[in-house]
């Protein structure tokens, strides 16, 4: 009989709905029967809210992995047991921020340890890791530093579309300083790298310019001719299949029938938004020692407490994180 492996899910910020997606997730029999899930974080917090919306649900707090009993309506959690019965809901807090880090960074290190095959984390409220004394723009951030990674990349999986990113969580006015020759061919190479082991013995890849029509040679900027266009010379000598650079709105109108395997962007919303218009996305993060994957959305504090938030794209991120750990040796 085949094992599963274990994947290790952060209950993000617990002032959030991270702890009501969790619970929910659990509600799904089949879910849990085909993925072995161990949450890290506060049980009291679990256990507080599967009472309020799903009481069939049993907290079970473990020490190790191995303690774990992975059945149906079953949570089985590594309990930090670092969240106060007084920790304010729905706002940023720098208690709620410590909690946040301290699930990553035990989740980080178990998968370090080999001791579960992946991570996969609930959203973290990026004011409160602030107030916890954790300056890090985001997730991608934490985990480049957790993991001692110097290029950590965000890629975004939805339906037959995959983006990623050059520059991440960046006020627009300073995305243009953080272009250069080198960071794209990084992203172009690690991007390469993961199709590679993870989809594909040949990985197309697309990469779009970052000004309207891609500058219009030079009338609308220069970063394609100096930075964009070297770093797809470079790629192209190396073997690697990048095309480009395409104009973002023309591309992204094509890209399903084109086919490409990624679409490397420049910034935050430029790859964001046709993803979340195709669907429901999935945050893969590239250039770790570790397979993470991620929900799309944030914290949402607006709708703490009222039982209104859905579970389907941690389920989704659930099911990528067991599939590419299940598949990372053979090739798609």
């Amino acid at each position: 009989m085949e094992v599963l492996p274990t994947i290790a899910l952060t209950l993000g910020d617990p002032a959030g709905i991270g702890p009501e997606i969790i619970v929910k997730v659990f509600q799904d029999e089949i879910l849990t029967i085909n993925t072995r899930i161990l949450v890290i974080g506060d049980a009291k917090t679990l256990e507080k809210v599967a009472q309020e919306i799903a009481p069939e649900i049993q907290i079970h707090s473990i020490k190790t992995p191995g303690e774990g009993w992975y059945k149906p309506y079953t949570i089985d959690v590594i309990d930090l047991n670092n969240v106060s019965e007084t920790l304010p809901t729905a706002q940023p807090s720098a208690e709620s921020g410590k909690a946040s880090y301290e699930a990553i960074q035990k989740a980080v290190a178990l998968v370090l340890k080999d001791e579960v095959a992946a991570i996969v984390t609930c959203p973290i409220n990026k004011k409160s890791l602030h107030l916890a004394g954790h300056p890090f723009p985001g997730h991608t951030e934490l985990l480049g530093h957790l993991t001692n990674s110097k290029k950590p990349t965000l890629m975004i999986e939805g339906g037959s579309l995959r983006v990623v990113l050059v520059t991440t969580h960046l006020p627009l006015d300073q995305v243009t300083s953080e272009i250069s020759e080198k960071k794209v061919l990084q992203t172009i190479r690690l991007t390469h790298d993961w199709l590679q082991k993870n989809i594909t013995e040949v990985p197309r890849i697309a990469v779009v310019g970052l000004n309207p029509h891609c500058g219009d040679g030079g009338i609308f900027g220069q970063e394609e001719t100096e930075f964009i266009i070297p770093a797809l010379k470079v790629a192209q000598k190396e073997g690697i299949q990048a095309s480009g650079p395409h104009p973002a709105d023309a591309l992204f109108a094509r890209a399903p029938s084109e086919k490409y395997d990624a679409v490397i962007c420049m910034y935050h919303d430029q790859g964001m938004i046709p993803i979340k218009m195709n669907g429901m996305g999935v945050n893969i993060t590239l250039g770790l020692p570790i397979l993470r994957t991620s929900v799309d959305h944030g914290t949402a504090f607006d709708i703490v407490g009222q039982n209104k938030a859905s579970a389907e794209n941690l389920k989704l991120a659930l099911k990528t994180a067991g599939r590419l750990s299940q598949s990372s040796l053979s090739i798609k």
